[in-house]
This record gives structure tokens, sequence and C-alpha cells, in this order.
């Protein structure tokens, strides 16, 4: 009787070594019904959070929402004046370590193939020893608990998900090496994150609405504050825990530029893709200028509408992933363009589990990645 206790005991004490030491992350399945990637859910996100988050979207929204008829002549014209010859100057040297971010459209488009599977993107990760090493440190960093250290790359696709994935790749066209300084770091982690954010809800809602290319606006929504990286790097000795100027206004003020007036400097390089070009570039005007005064077709109009709204919505995420309250940090709506896209429409297509939960899923990412 005492062997077959003993037995028993080795039976499973040898279960338990199993379990903790050699146990690869459960997996599940990589690809949907309809073979679209799919990325792995985490614990869904809290009831508390949720209701929060409901919370401030609908405080946001009636701001947005509550514009009067646009009357900004003096942030047009920080919008269109040319900056100074030598900012100007500084900027134009600044954007040439800039130049991979004009293949980023390309890049990212290439991954919105439904009949890819995340093998297929796998194998696409592995090619790139680079993007491979950021994929696997990224996973196996303090903010994944994973059971063991990941070393698959399919593996860490499968964990990571496609928008995550996106985000790596597109952190590597980013020259990360010129913010030497800790302070234009934290800057950057910022910016980046807000990027980030604007990015998968913009590309959230173009889904919601069917008749948009999501994958568009999601780059869009990536690269609409690019100028601002570029900015960040003409502030000299920034103080411990300055912020970066908060408004079109501010921005000039203190940089002699704006962000956006950086952004065309840029896409006279070909870092901004055609496509996105007036996108980035106008993604202010539906607070400046009624839709009437737009020269552009009706799709243009609703996206630049779409990539606004979430533009603001971003703002409401900081970059540790807790929800801002102060609805006045937001631009207002030009009263034009509620009929391109209601507040009741845009509350249905915001106030989702989805879209919160695949936000705080990438702050995650993103501090995982730069910390």
């Amino acid at each position: 009787m005492s062997y077959v206790l003993a037995f028993s005991a080795l039976l499973t004490i040898a279960s338990l070594v199993y379990f903790f030491l050699v146990r690869k992350p459960e997996l599940e399945p990589i690809v949907s019904k309809d073979h679209v990637p799919e990325k792995i859910k985490p614990a869904a996100i809290g009831q508390n959070a949720y209701t929060e988050w409901e919370s401030v979207l609908i405080r946001a929204l009636d701001h947005i929402y509550s514009g009067s008829p646009s009357s900004t002549a003096q942030q047009m014209t920080h919008v269109y004046e040319t900056p100074p010859a030598l900012t100007h100057a500084a900027i134009a040297s600044l954007v040439k370590a800039f130049d991979k971010v004009g293949t980023l459209h390309s890049s990212l488009a290439a991954l919105d193939d439904h009949n890819s599977s995340m093998k297929q993107l796998g194998d696409l990760v592995t090619r790139d020893p680079l993007l491979s090493a950021r994929v696997l440190k990224t996973i196996n960093s303090p903010f994944f608990r994973t059971a063991t250290d990941v070393k698959s790359i399919h593996t860490a696709v499968n964990i990571l998900g496609l928008t995550n994935l996106k985000n790596l790749i597109a952190f590597g066209v980013m020259p990360y090496a010129l913010y030497k300084n800790p302070e234009h770091q934290r800057m950057f982690k910022t910016i980046w994150q807000h990027m980030n954010s604007t990015a998968i809800t913009a590309s959230f809602m173009a889904r919601a609405r069917q008749d948009m290319d999501s994958g568009t606006l999601y780059t869009a929504g990536l690269m609409h504050d690019i100028g601002k990286l570029v900015l960040i790097l003409l502030i000299k000795d920034p103080g411990e825990g300055e912020l970066y100027p908060q408004t079109l206004t501010r921005e000039y003020e203190r940089l002699t530029a704006t962000h956006l007036q950086a952004a065309q400097i840029m896409a006279k390089t070909g870092g901004i893709p055609d496509q996105l070009r007036t996108l980035v570039l106008d993604h202010h005007l539906p607070a400046l200028l009624p839709v009437t005064q737009l020269e552009c077709d009706s799709m243009h109009a609703k996206c630049l509408t779409v990539l606004f709204l979430a533009n603001q919505v971003a703002k409401l995420i900081s970059p540790h992933g807790t929800l801002l309250d102060d609805v006045r940090r937001l631009d207002q709506l030009d009263p034009s363009y509620r009929e391109i896209i209601s507040k009741q429409e845009a509350r249905e297509m915001l106030l989702s589990p989805g879209l919160i939960r695949d936000v705080m899923d990438n702050v995650q990412v993103v501090q995982a990645m730069l910390n």
C-alpha cells in the first residue's frame, strides 16, 4: 500500500513540475471562422472600467458637439503660414531622419489581407530580424504575464494580435534613437501612445460604418501627429515633466511652428504617402472650417470627420491607460459636420467594450516596448 501512495505522490509532483516549467502558453484558434486574423483576448474589461468609459465618453461627446460656427482666423494662420526661415530649415533637416515613414502605409496595408492567417503573419515577422527581436522583447516584458518566456515568433504574434503587431512595425520606421534626452523620450512616448489610440479608434469607427477603408484610417490616425515627433527635437533643455504644447496656438508660440507645418514639410519630401496627405494635414479643420469650405468630396469629408472624432476621443486616454475626465481639453466640432456623423451615431460607434479594451491593450504594448 505504501508503494502505491509513494507512486501517486511522485506522479503528482511530476505533474506540477510539468505545469509550471514545461507548459507553453495556451493559444486560441489563430483565425476566426471567416479566416480573419484574430488576436487572443485578454480578460474582459471590468464592468467598473467600462462604466467609467461610458460616463467620460458621453460628457466628451456633449462637449465636442456643442461647438458654435467656426471663427478662428488666428489659428488658421498658424495652420497655413510658413514658419520662420530658421525654424523651417531646422524642421527640413530633421525630417530627413523620418524618410522611412513614407513606406508605412504600404507596409501596414499588406497586413490587412483577410485571407492572411496568423501563421503567415508570423512567417512575415520571422523574415525581419529587427522586428522579430522587438516582438520577443515586448512579449517577454514584465507588462505581459506569460507562463514561460516566449521564444516562438508565431506564439508571440498570436498573443499580440494584428493591431499590436502593426504598432511594433510602425515603431520600427521611427528614428527613436534621436530622442536621447529622457524628457524627449517621455514626450515621444506620450504622443506615440496618443497616435496609436487615435489609429485604433479611427479604424474601429470605420469598420462600424462599413463605408470607409479602416486600414487607411488606421494609418492616418497613426500618422496624424507625426509633425509633433519632429518638433519635440526643437525643444531645447526641456524641464522635468514639461508637457508638449497642447494647442496649435501654444505650439506656435513655443516653437514658432505647428505640427501641421512640420507635416507639410515632411509631405513635400515624400515622408507622408499621397493617399494620407490630405487627411494628416487637414485633421484639425473640422474645428476650424465649415464643411462647405473644404475642397474635397463627400468621402474625404466623412473620413476627416471620423479622424477628428477619433483624435479627440483618444485624448481621454492617458499614456498610463487611465481615463482623463477634463473634456475641456477637447476641440469642438463645427456644427456643419453634425450631418456627416451625428452625436448619437458617434456614441453608438464608440460606446463599445471592444474599443476601450483594444485601446487599453495597446497602452500595455507601448509601455512594454518603450520602458
